[in-house]
């Protein structure tokens, strides 16, 4: 038998042993993948805002917020701009919104916003920042239009004493005669929308709003025609200077034109941030690792010095008995690899938000944390990843071993017994 396979048989002699050795060796490699996908959720997250920004160009009633219940903020778009806006070349989608404010305290008010069912939901403190996620509930469908239903945030539905588990189940009152400082009353009877689903967007401010179908919101609010904002996308990045100077010669008139870079960069700036962390994680979490294995491998060629005595004193020689414990070593270290491989595939997607909070949240602001809940994570890792966190602990597997069993092999057979 060569001392190779010996080594390989050798991993189920100790049962209890290999179960340790396997979980002290993948939970670091389980962390590293963890932290490494934290950050490709992130960079994703960032990659398909700035697409999504760098194509899409906004329209609003020339010098006003477009909110119709606004303090001299009220003016919108009239209805024709629409058709004009869809006749220009290179615009493939053009999404109509009205927005209104409703009064509470803290955080002093929240948005309305009325959307076709298809549409994104778009953030109003981040407009470009659409289709938060829903934690609850359902998202639209086409047979909501014109229905008394809503989608709500989280940070809003707190305030309203809403629950998930009341998702779907419960109303909110929209009354318009409520006023703040900023915000007019209007004498429009009270409705009650029955509230279908609940978003997470990852922002404080994102999380203060009420999605609602816009023939809803015109029914609710009275607005007959006309639209607060309007969203062009445009279906290349480079066309959407041309397309703005087309839109400012068919409606600059009456709109402001705007090519909303805001949330991409307040997006970009956070998302860097985290990634930085996740990177500082990503190689504690490597640390760790070799750490961890080095020193595993090594104290278990200390603690058998005896037997690296008994395999030289009936003639095995140095190369072999190396041969024999690095083969271990690296069995031991795969088979920790595929414990947290497993972990990770299992688990790491329910974890991820956690740890994410445990590990990165102190070092972010308070108004990034909901991130924690609404960052989606996917437990599908590359190859090439998981080939080199393998490679990584392999080599300090040999090392640790190599080492142990180097001491080990300098002394003669009759010390190596008495050693241990």
């Amino acid at each position: 038998m060569s001392m190779v396979t010996l080594g390989l048989r050798n991993l189920m002699r100790s049962k209890p042993r290999l179960l340790l050795t396997a979980v002290l060796i993948g939970v670091p490699f389980f962390l590293l993948l963890t932290m490494q996908s934290i950050g490709q959720a992130v960079q994703k997250q960032a990659d398909v805002l700035t697409r999504e920004v760098n194509t899409v160009v906004q329209l609003r009633a020339r010098g006003s917020m477009g909110h119709v219940n606004m303090t001299d903020q009220d003016r919108i778009l009239p209805q024709d701009v629409i058709e004009k806006v869809r006749a220009i070349e290179h615009v493939i989608q053009v999404e109509p919104y009205l927005l209104a404010m409703a009064p509470i305290t803290p955080p002093n008010f929240v948005m309305h916003v009325g959307l076709a069912p298809n549409a994104a939901k778009r953030l109003e403190s981040h407009g470009e920042a659409g289709n938060p996620r829903i934690i609850a509930g359902r998202d639209f469908s086409p047979a909501d239009a014109g229905q008394d239903v809503g989608i709500i945030g989280q940070g809003y539905a707190k305030w309203a004493g809403i629950k998930a588990e009341d998702i779907g189940n419960t109303t909110l009152t929209v009354d318009l005669t409520r006023t703040h400082p900023v915000i007019y009353a209007m004498d429009r009877p009270k409705r009650e929308l029955r509230i279908i689903g609940m978003y997470a967007s990852g922002y404080v401010f994102g999380d203060q709003q009420l999605f609602m179908p816009i023939d809803t919101f015109r029914s609710i609010y009275g607005i007959d025609s006309g639209i607060s904002w309007l969203f062009v996308r445009v279906d290349a990045v480079d066309n959407v200077v041309a397309v703005t100077q087309r839109l400012k010669a068919a409606v600059g008139d009456v709109a402001d034109i705007l090519a909303p870079e805001s949330a991409a960069m307040f997006t970009s700036t956070t998302s860097r941030n985290v990634i930085q962390l996740t990177w500082v994680g990503a190689l504690l979490a490597i640390i760790l690792m070799v750490v961890v294995v080095f020193f595993v491998l090594l104290m278990q060629v200390q603690e058998r010095s005896c037997e690296i005595g008994t395999l030289k004193a009936i003639g095995a020689s140095n190369a072999g008995v190396t041969q024999q414990f690095l083969a271990e070593a690296i069995g031991l270290t795969l088979l920790g690899g595929l414990f947290g491989l497993v972990l990770f595939k299992f688990a790491g997607e329910a974890l991820t938000g956690r740890l994410f909070a445990i590990g990165i949240g102190p070092f972010l602001p308070n108004q990034y944390k909901p991130l924690f809940d609404s960052l989606t994570v996917d437990s599908d890792i590359s190859a090439a990843l998981v080939a080199s966190v393998v490679l990584t602990a392999v080599i300090a597997a040999v090392l640790g071993s190599a080492y142990g069993v180097w001491q080990a092999t300098k002394l003669s057979p009759l010390e190596a017994m008495k050693h241990e």
